[in-house]
């Protein structure tokens, strides 16, 4: 008598999760991954292979070609609304000199110099530009951009001309924009209540600079000031050095390395007061607003704010806890001002990534994260991101197309979500499921058939492998076993159609289901999914094991 065949039920969710024992990921979090390398939390369920980014508009040009050298120093999205269309700007060190430049890209050009009138120091003393970081914001029906680096006096941009924000200016015109109120070398800038913000200044890195409130030029003048007039400019100083500052909804947050207070409008002067003063942020560039929050790295991991602030430094509050283990090597490792971020706003998702030099491209590490709805509540789900090394990042609407960039240390800009390649080079991906014992941990199954569910975008092949008893080396591990799916939908070359060319596919698989007959037995099993090369997405939503039982432990 054949032996009774049983199955047993999988679905993908709940993303990477490092922090659990072998037993409660088996019993409660069996969807989950324990290790899930360039996948991402797909909209549709599952976890779905990223997409690939290419070199920017397809030009393999470095930002400032021969006239520049070393990383992308910063990337933005200038919106342009009173001088044309939008277009993207970036900040690179001159060649050979102790100066960078910043550049404007033009399609089927590539990078164009236009900061004109502007000497920008690299180097000061002891202090180098690292990264720039910009804001832009409209006033007046103008466009603006400023910028702050560290290094010089912030920078505005008005879609024509270029202008430093100077302590020793009047505040009384563009070109005069500053005063004394201003800090002299932010390196933070953002925009908030209608006024211009500058921090960050590591001779001062205490004092927070704000700009006089609204119209008419006023946002140019930090130096008014009256302790019994509204609107004014000012300058105030925080009880710790400021790491970042944030606005989000009616309050801009500052963050500290060990606290955070935020930042509000009183009587005449901005007032702040405490969110928590035992949990701060110790990656500047980590904080980014998502899911109606602000979401940042703490020494525990990510944290909300609106959380923290609710509920205080209860460390449950950290959102990251399974991947807690894998945040606590990668903290220890990497500095802070490694890191950049960015989010995918049509995805509900955010990019962290690790830009190290000494790293190689295929080496260097992200971590991705993103929301989706679990029985009616909102619930984070991250992976890892491989082959990714940014030494700055944004993402901005360019019309009505989003656009997810970073900068490199090769000094080029790469756009992201764009292609089948990581600029011409194979995707790894790695999904490896919990060891699951199916209920019973002294019970030996015979491992049948496994059917793999998978949402393909085109042909794809899947390389399986199972590894028994909690990866125990006396277990049998059986050969690599090769899945295939034609996948996606009918796909069209072009007017000029050869119904017989090998990348015209006019029926697909219609069948979401892999299926392959496995051998092999154990008390425990876990599947481990490898893809190498350049294929279309696709996403794997759930497995179906079946098995027959042998004897007992």
């Amino acid at each position: 008598m054949a032996d009774q065949i049983q199955s047993y039920k999988l679905v993908c969710s709940g993303g990477l999760n490092s922090n659990e024992n072998h037993l409660e990921l088996s019993d409660k979090f069996s969807g989950s991954a324990t290790r899930l390398v360039n996948y991402e939390p797909s909209l549709y369920g599952g976890y779905r292979r990223v997409e690939g980014y290419e070199v920017l508009g397809g030009i393999d040009s470095t930002v400032g070609g021969s006239n520049g050298e070393g990383k992308v120093l910063g990337v933005f999205v200038y919106q342009n609304e009173q001088y044309g269309n939008p277009y993207i700007i970036a900040a690179r060190k001159d060649a050979g000199a102790n100066t960078y430049s910043y550049y404007k890209f033009l399609d089927n050009v590539g990078w164009q110099v236009f900061a004109t009138g502007l000497t920008l120091s690299h180097t000061v003393s002891s202090r180098s530009v690292e990264k720039v970081r910009g804001v832009g914001f409209s006033l007046d029906s103008v466009n603006y951009m400023a910028f702050a680096d560290g290094v010089n006096n912030g920078i505005l941009f008005d879609g024509l001309n270029w202008t430093f924000v100077s302590p020793s200016n009047t505040g009384q015109s563009f070109a005069q924009a500053g005063g004394a109120q201003v800090v002299a070398a932010p390196s933070l800038v953002d925009f908030f209540n209608n006024s211009l913000w500058f921090a960050g200044d590591s001779a001062f890195p205490t004092k927070i600079s704000v700009s006089a409130k609204g119209g008419g030029g006023n946002i140019l003048d930090f130096a008014t000031t009256s302790p019994t007039q509204k609107n004014l400019a000012q300058q105030f100083e925080a009880p710790f050095k400021v790491v970042q500052i944030k606005p989000f909804r009616n309050d801009l947050f500052i963050f500290g390395a060990n606290a955070i207070q935020k930042a509000f409008q009183g009587e005449f002067l901005y007032d702040t007061e405490d969110v928590t003063k035992n949990v701060g942020c110790i990656a500047r560039d980590s904080v980014v607003e998502i899911g109606g929050d602000l979401l940042f790295l703490a020494p525990d991991g990510f944290r909300p704010v609106a959380g923290t602030s609710r509920i205080g430094d209860v460390e449950l509050e950290s959102v990251s806890k399974p991947i807690q283990v894998l945040l606590k090597t990668l903290i220890e490792r990497q500095t802070s001002d490694n890191i950049s971020s960015c989010v995918i706003r049509s995805k509900s998702q955010v990019r962290f990534f690790i830009g190290d030099p000494n790293i190689n491209v295929e080496n260097s590490f992200g971590i991705i994260g993103g929301l989706y709805d679990k029985d009616g509540s909102i619930k984070w789900s991250y992976g890892e991101l491989l082959g990714i090394r940014a030494s700055c990042a944004t993402s901005e609407y360019i019309n009505t197309i989003e656009h997810v960039l970073h900068g490199d240390f090769d000094g080029k800009v790469y756009r992201q979500e764009r292609g089948t390649s990581f600029k011409g080079s194979n995707i790894l991906s790695v999904y490896e499921t919990p060891f699951l014992d199916f209920g019973d941990t002294e019970q030996r199954k015979v491992i049948r058939k496994l059917n793999t569910f998978i949402r393909a975008e085109g042909p794809v092949e899947l390389f399986l492998t199972l590894s028994y008893d909690w990866g125990d080396n006396a277990a049998l591990t059986p050969s690599t076993y090769s899945q295939e799916s034609e996948g996606g939908q009918v796909k069209y070359a072009g007017l000029n159609i050869d119904y017989g060319a090998a990348n015209v596919l006019y029926g697909g698989n219609s069948k979401p289901i892999m299926t392959t007959d496995v051998q092999g037995s154990g008390f425990a099993v876990s599947a481990t999914f490898v893809t190498i090369g350049q294929s279309e997405p696709f996403s794997i939503q759930g497995l179906v094991y079946e098995f027959s039982t042998a004897g007992r432990r």
